[in-house]
Order: C-alpha cells, then structure tokens, then sequence
C-alpha cells in the first residue's frame, strides 16, 4: 500500500471523495490534515519497534567525539541494562560519563522511523486504521460510530502484531540472561 492510496482510503472513510491523479495533497484541505494524521499515526506506531524498523547498528562518533543521531531514529538504546546511553539534543550521550564525547564505536539498538511505501501490509493497514480513527474523531466525531472505527483499529493492530511475532527470532535460548541461566558451571 502506498500512502496515496492510505489517504484515499481515509477519505472514503470519511464520506469524502478520493484524490484524483492529477489532484495534489496540498492543494485539498481535508488531504492536508489525513496526509498530517497519517504521518502522526505512524511514527507513535513505529515508535513501539517492529521486526522491520528495530536493529542492532554500530554507531560512530565523529571526528569531533560526538555521535549525531540521524532524524530517521525513533529511539536509541544501548541494548543492556546495564548500558547508560541516551539521546539528548540528537546526540548521544553517556550518563555514568555524563560526557557527549567518545572515543569508540557504540553498538545500540535503534528503531527507525522509515517511509509509509515501504511498510509490511499489516503495519501499513494498522497505521491507516489508527489515523482514521483520529482524523474521524476530529473532523466529524460522532461518537456512535467511534466504538466500531476503533475495533477496527484494535483487529489491525492485532493483525500487525501477529506479523511482527511471525518475522521476529523467538529463540530465547540465545539470548544472554538465557545463557547465563543455563550455565551451572559457575565459571
């Protein structure tokens, strides 16, 4: 699904008439605020991290010191508990330290924040439903009709999560804390 077709589909919803070919999103109004909704619903979505958009990534500081976190990342973590990095001001930041300079590459989990085109269908579906919801309780809001709208919010992000569980390596074995437990030799 690409997101033309996402904020066609949200205006039908909306008892609206789609955009036409030659129609731009900028030029009609009520384009502009689903454009504007479904640009909100997917980053609070992909916030959560999904097998598609969370990732172990190497990051490097600069010749300054300072690792600059691109606009495209969502969140940064440093992938332990007992790691204590963080993101203030786009840059990394060290809190035992309390220093933005390093000297060595950090490895973190980072969840991205990616275009609505290359979404799985799931997500993609679970985003427009999320903004449907929220561009009808704006623009309309009747509220009998809010409980169905938000069952179909709830059925897409079940449908999502399913995908994501189906895409993502379950094996706990290899994770550390797993490891650790099943090593009784004590050394």
């Amino acid at each position: 699904m690409n997101k033309r077709d996402a904020i066609n589909e949200i205006l039908l919803s909306l008892n609206e008439l789609p955009l036409d070919v030659s129609d731009a999103v900028e030029d009609i109004g009520i384009a502009v605020i689903v454009d504007k909704e479904l640009d909100i619903a997917k980053k609070k979505i992909l916030a959560q991290g999904w097998f598609f958009n969370k990732m172990t990534r190497t990051l490097y500081p600069n010749t300054s010191g300072y690792i600059v976190i691109p606009e495209s990342f969502l969140s940064v973590d440093g992938g332990d508990n007992e790691t204590t990095l963080m993101v203030r001001d786009w840059k990394l930041f060290d809190k035992a330290a309390m220093s933005y300079l390093f000297e060595e590459p950090k490895e973190c989990i980072v969840t991205e924040d990616i275009v609505f085109d290359d979404l799985p269908f799931h997500a993609a579906n679970y985003v427009v439903q999320t903004a449907s919801l929220q561009a009808y309780i704006n623009i309309i809001g009747n509220s009998e009709d809010i409980q169905l709208r938000a069952s179909a919010v709830q059925l897409a992000k079940i449908e999502a999560l399913r995908d994501n569980a189906n895409n993502v390596d379950g094996n706990i074995l290899a994770a550390t804390y797993a490891s650790n437990l099943l090593d009784r030799t004590g050394l």
